[in-house]
């Protein structure tokens, strides 16, 4: 290592890494450790991929990684001096920093070939930043440890497939998964009641009598406890239907507002009795 970091650098590592400082300065001591060597997702087993990819590209841009095929190799650039325990102190900040806002964008993309893809590949960092649904889905997942809750007004059999494998995937013990009448959901949920019985799944039914027609809602939401929420357009249905969905994974302040309004739908909602 041959460069000691600046101010400049430092700001730019902040902002284009956020919450992935810490995960930064793994892949950077790993560069330190291989020189000349090659990387790949199997080197950091503990590492969400999405994370690594995020990372790694940011590494490329700065010239300290080069793509290959199987992953990366370190260089040409050499890594500035500083530049782990600079992470590292960084990424202590920010998770003591408890009232910081967080929000990492989440994307589904259309399958292949697909003319977003390839406008989006064309711009860089924001493209590689880029998360994607299933890994945001499962991300709120993994992070819940009392309730794990799934909204989405909108559910078909394969969705529901996708749902139940979010379900076994959890260790919250309390797992709730909203729905409405309006379309298929609660028909598709109850055709499959017995799954979700075994999954330990409490489904409720947000469609409200309201006269001139029914309260109900269209928000698509996952939730671990009061911490993590996935808020966007993504619906837990699977189309051929070639549809890029847009939404954000949220912590501090804004999870909790998410948390105090499923707490309100869930009081207003009719159980579904299996």
């Amino acid at each position: 290592m041959i460069a000691t970091i600046g101010s400049s650098l430092s700001r730019s590592l902040v902002a284009e890494l956020g919450d992935d400082c810490a995960a930064a300065a793994q892949l950077a001591a790993a560069i330190v450790d291989r020189p000349g060597g090659t990387l790949d997702s199997s080197s950091f087993p503990a590492m969400p991929r999405a994370t690594l990819v995020r990372v790694a590209a940011d590494f490329v841009r700065r010239g300290w990684l080069s793509p290959i095929a199987s992953g990366w190799t370190t260089g040409p650039t050499s890594l500035p001096d500083r530049v782990i325990p600079f992470l590292e102190g960084a990424a202590a900040m920010r998770a003591h920093d408890e009232g910081r806002e967080r929000a990492t964008t989440i994307v589904t993309l259309p399958p292949p070939p697909s003319a977003i893809a390839l406008a989006l590949s064309q711009t860089g960092m924001a493209y590689a930043s880029l998360v994607s649904t299933k890994d945001a889905l499962e991300t709120v997942a993994d992070a819940a440890v009392d309730t794990f809750t799934i909204m989405t007004p909108f559910l078909n059999p394969e969705g529901l497939n996708m749902v139940q494998q979010l379900f076994a995937r959890t260790r919250a013990p309390k797992r709730r998964l909203i729905v409405r009448r309006a379309g298929d959901a609660t028909r598709v949920v109850l055709d499959d009641a017995a799954r979700l019985t075994v999954l330990c799944v409490e489904a409720f039914d947000y469609t409200i009598d309201a006269g001139d027609g029914f309260e109900t809602f269209h928000a698509k939401v996952a939730l671990a406890d009061n911490q993590l929420a996935y808020v966007g357009s993504a619906n837990m249905t699977v189309f051929a239907r070639h549809s890029l969905d847009l939404g954000f994974l949220v912590e501090g302040r804004s999870a909790r507002i998410v948390a105090n309004v499923l707490r309100a739908v869930v009081r207003i909602s009719r159980p579904m009795r299996f």
